[in-house]
């Protein structure tokens, strides 16, 4: 599949590692600010990441400046751009796939003048500006499920949604293979509903490429009765490995050594 002008093959479940240059994201929030006494982030711990994740095994790196978690603070179209632009101008020759996480046209127009191989827009990718913008840089698209219709089993919601989601962005002009579907832990489902989605669901029944952030949701923190950020992200990797084992794909998690070396054993 190709993502820009790099192509992944999928003959085994890939790694998607997460930046978050954010203050307020549900774990790592604060982790690039270069003191307590700023708001400013250190360009160079971001880069060493990107570097640590992408030599621990992250085929795609997935970039977000905007917080996604409930009760987020939104901020303005520049703020995210100031966050962004300055990190992409300096990662050029990165191997990994960089995924933009926005759901802004605005930002997305401005970003896909980088070399981005992947648009994760949590949104659905509702816009007509993002879609023409998707469409003409013939870039992927990952469209999450966030909302419950609970007139319909999960089953039945998920996906209806994943249908209406690949035809109105088919008509539209986006090639369906382009298409990538994250049924969206922890996005107004309950603890029940995460349970369903992890253990008994299967997603190879799509056509289309599916990822799954499972990485220190709430609800594994109750399932196996964990806290510490270290324990959490040991049981992040093994759920990540039960949802490839049920057909996902794509695994985005915060700790990429711990998965990598899970899937390699």
């Amino acid at each position: 599949m190709l993502f820009g002008n790099k192509e992944l093959i999928f003959d085994k479940p890939l790694v998607m590692g997460i930046i978050n240059i954010t203050t307020d994201s549900f774990s790592d929030g604060g982790k690039f600010i270069s003191n307590n006494l700023t708001s400013e982030f250190d360009l160079r711990k971001i880069i060493k990441e990107i570097n640590f994740l992408e030599k621990s095994g992250a085929s795609f790196i997935d970039i977000g400046a905007e917080s996604t978690r409930p009760g987020y603070s939104p901020i303005s179209t520049q703020e995210e751009l100031d966050r962004l632009i300055p990190v992409l101008e300096l990662i050029s020759e990165t191997k990994s796939i960089i995924s933009i996480d926005t759901r802004k046209p605005e930002v997305m127009k401005e970003v896909l003048k980088f070399p981005i191989g992947l648009i994760n827009d949590v949104s659905g990718l509702t816009s007509i500006s993002g879609r023409k913008l998707v469409k003409n840089h013939n870039v992927p698209i990952c469209v999450m499920h966030n909302s419950r219709d609970r007139t319909k089993s999960l089953e039945e919601d998920l996906d209806s949604f994943f249908k209406a989601q690949i035809n109105q962005l088919t008509v539209f002009g986006i090639k369906e293979q382009n298409i990538i579907l994250d049924p969206g832990f922890g996005y107004d489902k309950t603890f029940e509903e995460n349970k369903k989605l992890l253990f008994d669901f299967d997603y190879s029944q799509y056509k289309n490429k599916v990822l799954i952030g499972l990485s220190r949701k709430g609800f594994l923190k109750k399932l196996f009765n964990e806290a510490k950020i270290e324990d959490i992200d040991e049981k992040s990797a093994i759920a990540s490995i039960i949802a490839a084992e049920n057909g996902a794909n794509i695994l985005r998690v915060h700790n990429v050594a711990k998965l990598s070396n899970k899937l390699e054993n």
